[in-house]
């Protein structure tokens, strides 16, 4: 397959828009994030791909005190994962950086070195946070995605 066709068909599969996910670009989201000094807010974010899975987060003062799992009947349960840290707006961005840095390994997410993959994220334009992320990789079973469905200062963002 050409380069051309491969790019064509991984955007076919959900990673069209956004910006491509480098180590500059999520530093300048994070600029962005830190720089609005948002250390109080609530998050509802989705996950597709492998697992489908809907949470609702409370931070404060930067951290994240509590995790709940939205079921798909709407009912909230709380959850208490191993690392919360991941589940807040840090986290988000440690899991795109994180994902970078597999493209570097010697079997990038399982594949062979040189798989083709496209990770693209959208970043909310005044707080920096990313509203959208993809992960779709040549060869794997299912892309990821990651959705923020809403974010609430709970306290004013400093502009």
């Amino acid at each position: 397959m050409t380069g051309t066709v491969l790019s064509s068909l991984l955007v076919l599969a959900g990673c069209a828009g956004g910006e491509d996910v480098t180590a500059a670009s999520i530093q300048a989201a994070k600029q962005r994030w830190h720089q609005a000094r948002v250390r109080d807010y609530d998050l509802e974010w989705t996950s597709s791909g492998l697992r489908q899975s809907h949470y609702v987060v409370a931070v404060r003062d930067g951290k994240v005190r509590t995790v709940e799992m939205v079921q798909p009947n709407g009912q909230r349960a709380v959850v208490r994962p191993p690392e919360p840290r991941f589940y807040g707006v840090d986290g988000l961005f440690l899991v795109m950086a994180d994902e970078l840095a597999q493209l570097a390994t010697d079997q990038p997410f399982g594949q062979p070195r040189g798989t083709k993959a496209v990770l693209k994220f959208t970043p909310d334009p005044t707080l920096g946070y990313p509203q959208r992320y993809r992960r779709d990789v040549l060869g794997a079973r299912a892309p990821l995605g990651i959705d923020v469905v809403r974010l609430t200062p709970k306290s004013s963002p400093v502009r």
